[in-house]
């Protein structure tokens, strides 16, 4: 082949779409389909001309064959996974499913469920710390105080963090935190959970 695609360039171009779906996300909670449809289909022509480009000549139209399907299957991989998400965080559009998809696209399927991996990770640390900060810890330690005291217990006011359950969280910059993760840290985390030696 008298062309070559590095591996480089899928990444670029992951982050590139993930940093603008995290901008539009931050700014109006949404993240729009004119991004991750064509973003999907990018990633279905890369995916295509990356395998093409290390076959031999006599191959190219299986090796663009071979990596469309591995696009498809990586974007079918993200959408599959934060569909499932969805069982469990009912109050999220779609429009992240949409970008998880569109990555899995563009890096493959693998690549995407260690990105799904990280996006929980951190999706989950932002969260909890978010509750625990809006936790009323001093009425909540008075309360204590008061029962072991032979007193009643007091309520805690809990508007605070009642109030941060029903905020909505943009998820794409989470989405680009787990992609940028992937990325630099795909080698450990793999050698982590004994996938390469």
């Amino acid at each position: 082949m008298f062309f070559v695609i590095p591996g480089i360039v899928l990444r670029i171009v992951a982050l590139i779409v993930v940093s603008i779906a995290s901008a539009t996300d931050l700014k109006s909670h949404k993240i729009p389909n004119i991004l991750t449809f064509p973003a999907a289909l990018v990633g279905i022509v890369l995916q295509a001309l990356y395998f093409a480009s290390w076959s031999r000549a006599h191959d190219i139209g299986l090796s663009l064959a071979a990596g469309a399907t591995n696009a498809i299957i990586g974007w079918f991989t993200g959408v599959f996974v934060m569909a499932l998400t969805k069982a469990f965080m009912s109050k999220f559009g779609h429009g992240d499913t949409k970008l998880m998809g569109a990555v899995g696209s563009i890096i493959g399927p693998g690549p995407v469920l260690m990105v799904y991996f990280y996006y929980s990770l951190c999706f989950g640390f932002y969260s909890l710390i978010r509750m625990v900060l809006a936790l009323p810890w001093k009425q909540l330690a008075m309360s204590i105080e008061l029962k072991q005291a032979g007193g009643e217990w007091q309520a805690a006011d809990m508007d605070a963090l009642n109030a941060i359950r029903k905020e909505i969280i943009p998820v794409a910059p989470f989405i680009a935190l787990g992609t940028l993760c992937t990325f630099l840290f795909e080698k450990q985390t793999l050698l982590f959970f004994g996938f390469t030696e």
